[in-house]
């Protein structure tokens, strides 16, 4: 087993379980940022984009580049960013993070609905079980009105998540062309710039009145608990076994709802609960090898 991949994958998770708390910890913290989704979401992936571009750039010389390609890296930056972080950052101003972090990671069960598009892979009764059980979990926490719980937010953040999951498809077909980091960096940076027009027409210009708390909140998403978060997961998943890198994806939603109740107070009632162990096990359908 290669320990400094599997640290890395694992450092990965550990901070992309974050970003939901931070998230919401600057919706309802000292700041204004988190009330204002699509700047944050823009911010976040322009500056990522723009940190991960130097080591990209280093990956991909002297390769042939050419305007294809351009385009097909800004195609997945619109679906990937530009669409799912809008919705995504969108969703969390009506959901408790713990919540979100939870639906969120019903991700991998979402993918086989699209990898039958561009990868060798099967549509089977198992998967199609998980899905239902992942969807029968997102009804449940639904009905959980007493958290918080919001309808509207659970449909945004399912509809996050679907674009996400063919983003994901597309992503892993295109890796052996473009490398993942090159990927990620440049679909962040054209994704994150392509919000600027939505934020602008739909939240004006509120960055004058940010305070310090906002842009620190701002670089944490940006430069921690995504830049880093990516680079660190990019690196860990291609070096270790395929198992593994599946394997360590049930545990973002225990440590998101973890750090939900230390920084934010966020308990667990029986609705989450039960939801949360439906979602579960749709992941362990589908992402868990069963021996014949």
């Amino acid at each position: 087993m290669n320990l400094r991949g599997l640290s890395a994958l694992l450092a990965g998770i550990v901070l992309f379980s974050t970003i939901e708390v931070a998230s919401k910890m600057m919706q309802i913290g000292g700041g204004i940022a988190g009330h204002y989704p699509f700047w944050l979401a823009a911010l976040r992936f322009i500056i990522t984009g723009l940190v991960l571009f130097f080591p990209a750039a280093l990956q991909l010389r002297g390769k042939a580049f050419s305007r294809r390609d351009a385009a097909v890296l800004a195609g997945l930056g619109l679906l990937g960013v530009t669409l799912m972080s809008s919705l995504y950052h969108l969703s969390i101003t009506f959901l408790p993070a713990n919540v979100a972090a939870l639906v969120f990671s019903c991700n991998p069960v979402f993918v086989v609905l699209f990898a039958p598009l561009a990868l060798p892979e099967k549509i089977t009764m198992r998967k199609l079980g998980a899905i239902a059980l992942c969807l029968t979990g997102i009804l449940v926490l639904a009905r959980d009105r007493a958290a918080g719980v919001s309808p509207a937010g659970l449909f945004l953040m399912l509809a996050a998540i679907i674009i996400f999951a063919l983003y994901t498809v597309l992503f892993k077909k295109m890796t052996p062309r473009y490398g993942a980091l090159p990927i990620t960096a440049f679909a962040g940076l054209v994704g994150g710039l392509c919000i600027l027009p939505l934020a602008l027409g739909v939240e004006g210009f509120p960055l004058a009145t940010y305070g310090a708390t906002d842009w620190l909140g701002i670089a944490y998403l940006a430069l921690i608990g995504t830049a880093l978060g990516y680079f660190l997961f990019i690196y860990g998943i291609s070096h270790v076994e395929a198992g593994m890198g599946s394997m360590v994806f049930f545990l973002k939603p225990f440590l998101a709802a973890l750090f939900a109740w230390v920084v934010l107070s966020e308990a667990l009632t029986v609705p989450m609960l039960i939801g949360g162990a439906f979602i579960l096990g749709g992941m362990a359908v589908a992402l868990v090898r069963f021996s014949r």
